[in-house]
């Protein structure tokens, strides 16, 4: 997938899973209740007891201050939407949400380290339509954050994307400590670049960096 085209997709998913939501804490505890939605749909239920455990790793190096507010998401996507829920014909395709998120909650181990666990089978495969089990993949993970949690403050996010959270390779990304803690524009969403040249060369030594780091793990 083109990054942009992701961080795009990614960013919309996580602007409304987040929005006015608590730090480390973020999606809607909505899950497993068995509610419907305001539109009477079935509410996607989350894995009492995941087994397909992956840690996360954060390190924060060289920011122009401290992060106190951090959040994340653990994003999933129906895989066979147009299989398992009621299908729109005008449309050639069902209309049905296919994407849910879970909240990640990040643990401090150090100033510039945090520590989060993810699960890649965190919702239930179920019939929810009564058209057959609908299945969820994890699809990517994504992260803000904040100097303080105040609204008007840059969220900086960095995102891992499905193939990523299967690789044990770190991927760096860096932003613009100009950035840090506020921009001009109001709660602006700095994504980072994945390399230090992006930047125009005033900025480059100026920059800090985030490296996230996901390895599977036992239970």
């Amino acid at each position: 997938m083109n990054r942009h085209l992701g961080l795009k997709i990614l960013g919309c998913l996580f602007l409304a899973l987040l929005a006015g939501c608590n730090p480390m804490n973020a999606t809607s505890e909505r899950h497993g209740t068995g509610d419907t939605t305001a539109d009477g749909d079935p509410v996607y239920r989350k894995n009492p007891h995941p087994t397909q455990a992956y840690r996360i790793t954060m390190t924060i190096e060289d920011a122009p201050g401290p992060f106190e507010w951090i959040s994340g998401t653990a994003f999933y996507e129906m895989t066979n939407r147009d299989a398992c829920t009621p299908f729109d014909r005008s449309l050639g395709m069902s209309t049905k949400p296919k994407e849910d998120g879970i909240p990640i909650h990040f643990e401090k181990v150090s100033d510039t380290t945090y520590v989060a666990t993810i699960y890649a089978d965190g919702m239930v495969d179920a019939d929810y339509y009564g058209k057959g089990a609908c299945t969820f993949e994890l699809n990517g993970v994504g992260i803000s954050l904040k100097a303080t949690g105040k609204k008007e403050e840059t969220r900086f996010q960095p995102v891992l994307f499905k193939a990523q959270l299967k690789n044990t390779t770190p991927v760096e990304f860096y932003f613009w400590n100009g950035g840090y803690p506020r921009s001009r524009m109001e709660n602006y969403p700095d994504t980072g670049e994945y390399s230090p040249d992006k930047y125009a060369e005033p900025n480059r030594s100026n920059l800090f960096k985030i490296t996230l780091k996901s390895e599977r793990v036992s239970k």
